[in-house]
């Protein structure tokens, strides 16, 4: 016989699933398989053992539970403890009502002697040199930061554009059209409350230069009448003049009322003084110490004039009237001093 190649064998492709997947009808059709009642009953609890727990170890537990609701406190512990409390508080409390009452009676009898001390005049024992020296020099350092100011009264509180109105105001005095807006760094009306009355008289205005010579010449200018008409209103104009000097004015006044009877010339200067001219020498007060002197130089009788070197300021009246200054040239009164280029 004629042997043939031997044939290697070699792992074959499994045979692919020919049979094809049921119908869903075959499918309702085919019966299931039945589960035994142990699979389809649930599980049972575990035991205590299982879950690693004994019985002595339980009662234990049990025990200790009673023991710490035994040590729980009862009704009467809490209401004991809470009387303990309150009375700690009320003894707390009295004793801060006592020091609360010791404190308020120092307080008064603290009000009480400053009200006595207020009343009753106390000795100034400061050096009345140095205090007229302070005070002079605090006036003066106020009037140099105003003398780029004027203060324009009568002005009414309707007006608001400030800046452009006292342009025109100005170039009405000077008579040509020499001031503009620019050359008002500021105008804003004096700071003190708004007029409530339509007839209450209307708060000044203060405007600032930016060039001093400018302010001079129009205020120079302006000295020429009392009153300037403008936009309907009758305008005053006056240099910024501090509260204190206004103050110190106002309580010379006798003096000036007797240099007027008297016929005397007199004028302001700054740092405030108030001068006459006698025999081609000028005789000047400065101080309050030096008024009994001033009036003999002068021959005028003996004047009560308070000290104006103070800071007491006088409020303004509850009419809200502004005090009015004296008109201008009134026949006895100098032109001021100091207050022009001679203040660098």
């Amino acid at each position: 016989m004629v042997k043939g190649k031997s044939r290697t064998t070699t792992a074959g492709t499994p045979k692919a699933n020919t049979r094809a997947a049921p119908t869903q009808a075959e499918a309702f059709f085919t019966p299931r398989a039945q589960r035994t009642p142990r699979e389809e009953s649930p599980k049972m609890a575990t035991s205590p053992a299982e879950l690693g727990f004994s019985l002595p170890e339980l009662g234990a537990a049990t025990r200790r539970i009673e023991r710490s609701l035994a040590n729980m406190p009862t009704k009467a512990d809490i209401r004991e403890i809470v009387s303990e409390v309150r009375e700690a508080l009320q003894r707390e409390i009295s004793g801060l009502r006592t020091e609360v009452e010791q404190v308020e009676a120092r307080v008064k009898g603290l009000e009480q002697a400053a009200e006595q001390a207020a009343l009753s005049p106390q000795p100034d024992n400061g050096d009345p040199a140095v205090s007229s020296a302070i005070w002079r020099r605090l006036d003066d350092l106020d009037n140099r930061s105003r003398r780029h100011n004027l203060r324009i009264r009568g002005v009414p509180e309707q007006e608001t554009a400030l800046r452009r109105y006292q342009s025109s105001l100005f170039n009405t005095i000077v008579g040509s059209k020499t001031v503009s807006p620019a050359d008002l760094a500021r105008a804003h009306r004096a700071l003190r409350p708004q007029p409530d009355s339509p007839n209450a008289p209307p708060r000044d205005i203060v405007c600032y230069f930016t060039d001093f010579a400018l302010k001079d010449h129009i205020y120079i200018k302006a000295r020429a009448k009392s009153y300037w008409a403008h936009g309907g209103s009758d305008i005053q104009i006056f240099n910024d003049i501090s509260p204190s000097t206004l103050q110190a004015r106002r309580l010379l006044r006798p003096i000036t009322q007797a240099l007027r009877t008297a016929g005397i010339a007199y004028r302001w200067g700054f740092p405030l003084s108030l001068s006459v001219k006698q025999d081609d020498i000028w005789v000047t007060l400065r101080t309050p110490g030096e008024v009994p002197l001033f009036l003999r130089r002068l021959n005028l009788p003996e004047l009560p004039v308070p000290d104006w070197e103070t800071y007491e300021f006088r409020p303004p009246g509850p009419s809200g009237a502004l005090p009015q200054r004296r008109q201008r040239f009134s026949g006895h009164q100098l032109p001021s001093v100091g207050a022009g280029n001679s203040k660098n």
